[in-house]
């Protein structure tokens, strides 16, 4: 039985606060109107949309003893079995929520940024062997990347938190991913401790790891762009 212990990867959240990614100011509790929320959670929702299809796929490609790393993040996004419940759908009902305080407002189109993030992140996500990962056990640059998507996750929840407290709806259920990001944090990081102890396959996590925060770049600068109209 594999030890859920989180030691070898404990320091990819030390690289994840080094990477610039988490210094990008829009973490720094953006202060949004009603038409800027709405567009952020528009933008949101098309990169979650991407995230979601990819990590039901990436679930197929692990190893049998990695699968179950996976599987609760997969159940929690589709709503444990009850699709009424779904993320997505959560997401959506704030949005409509806010679209109470500027009726007849519709979103704009998805940024260039988040366009960019979505168009690099599938290499990470789904790498191909002929793609810069040849030498790499392809699993584990799946690992890097899942781990680098929840950490960075918590971070972005905090903050729109923040934000959406001057529309009273920091109570709103969808921001209960402040809490179940931290869990699917552990559960990702125990995905990439299985990697790095089976083989230490430390260099191939680890370009996991870094192309999914260069890409995050991207996503922060389209949600940033989101709210420029």
């Amino acid at each position: 039985m594999f030890d859920l212990k989180i030691t070898k990867a404990s320091y990819l959240r030390d690289l994840a606060k080094e990477h610039e990614a988490s210094s990008h100011p829009f973490l720094q509790n953006p202060t949004l109107n009603a038409r800027q929320a709405i567009n952020v959670l528009f933008n949101y929702d098309a990169h979650a949309s991407l995230l979601r299809r990819l990590l039901l796929n990436a679930a197929g490609k692990m190893p049998e003893p990695a699968v179950g790393f996976i599987l609760e993040n997969v159940r929690n996004e589709y709503g444990n079995g009850n699709y009424d419940g779904c993320h997505q759908g959560q997401l959506q009902d704030l949005m409509q929520k806010l679209k109470r305080i500027e009726p007849g407002f519709k979103a704009q189109r998805v940024s260039d940024g988040v366009r960019q993030y979505m168009r690099t992140v599938v290499d990470y996500y789904d790498p191909q062997s002929d793609r810069g990962t040849r030498d790499f056990y392809l699993p584990a640059v799946i690992a890097g990347a899942i781990s680098a998507t929840e950490i960075m996750a918590i971070d972005e929840f905090s903050s729109l938190h923040q934000s959406f407290h001057a529309f009273n709806l920091e109570n709103h259920i969808w921001f209960d991913h402040v809490t179940v990001e931290a869990e699917h944090c552990d559960e990702a990081l125990c995905l990439a401790e299985y990697f790095l102890c089976k083989n230490d396959h430390k260099k191939a996590v680890e370009y996991g790891f870094k192309g999914v925060l260069d890409a995050n770049c991207h996503l922060y600068n389209g949600l940033m762009e989101s709210t420029s109209f």
